[in-house]
């Protein structure tokens, strides 16, 4: 009967094993005709996964960090910028050439969001990250949901109103998972969100690199 390889696929499976290698192959030195050179190799390479691991864990981090730095940011300036709009647009001087020197003269809004299917992009680079661009046309945002691996139903991550929207949920088992995202157009009125027909969504499938290790 053949065996399947004995190095596990899963990035937090593969350092475990690795530490139990590195100490066992120091203790059977002797007993398996290893030499101290090949023995320190084996606990360099041990060192060296280890840091990378940790470093690809800061860069995800610091990822979801400056995303939710920019967002914010984002969203502070918009709203800045519209109240310094409507103010100029409430003057008695102002007309619709200024505004259009401006560039705060919307386009005539001759879409129908009943009709309407965001167009949605999905890239994983980080582990246990996807980022989800979306094209929200001429509605306010878009309700994104998301699915997980073996999960059945669609979970709604988010009303977002400027792509992209960073999806940071950890995978539900250790290696590789498919997610799949579908999104809603809508429009703010007031503090609710008025959601468009449930039946015109985009969906796409993001396969995750959790734990996964590079060939």
């Amino acid at each position: 009967m053949s065996r399947n390889d004995y190095i596990p696929d899963g990035q937090n499976d593969f350092l475990a094993w690795h530490d139990n290698f590195k100490t066992q192959a120091a203790a059977l030195m002797a007993t398996s005709g290893l030499t101290q050179a090949e023995v320190d190799a084996v606990a360099a390479d041990h060192t060296h996964s280890h840091a990378k691991a940790t470093a690809a864990a800061a860069a995800k981090a610091a990822q979801q960090a400056a995303t939710a730095d920019r967002r914010t940011s984002f969203q502070t300036t918009e709203a800045n910028t519209r109240s310094v709009a409507n103010r100029m647009k409430a003057h008695a001087a102002y007309t619709e050439a200024i505004g259009q020197q401006l560039g705060i003269v919307g386009p005539e809004d001759t879409t129908d969001l009943n009709n309407e299917k965001p167009t949605l992009t999905a890239e994983s680079v980080n582990p246990g990250s996807v980022t989800i661009g979306f094209d929200k046309s001429i509605s306010d945002g878009v309700m994104i949901h998301g699915k997980r691996g073996a999960e059945t139903a669609f979970t709604m991550l988010a009303w977002d109103t400027r792509s992209p929207y960073v999806d940071n949920r950890p995978n539900l088992a250790s290696g590789p998972e498919d997610r799949k995202f579908r999104a809603l157009p809508g429009r703010r009125t007031g503090r609710a969100i008025q959601r468009r027909a449930a039946s015109h969504r985009a969906r796409i499938i993001a396969e995750t690199p959790e734990n996964r290790r590079s060939p």
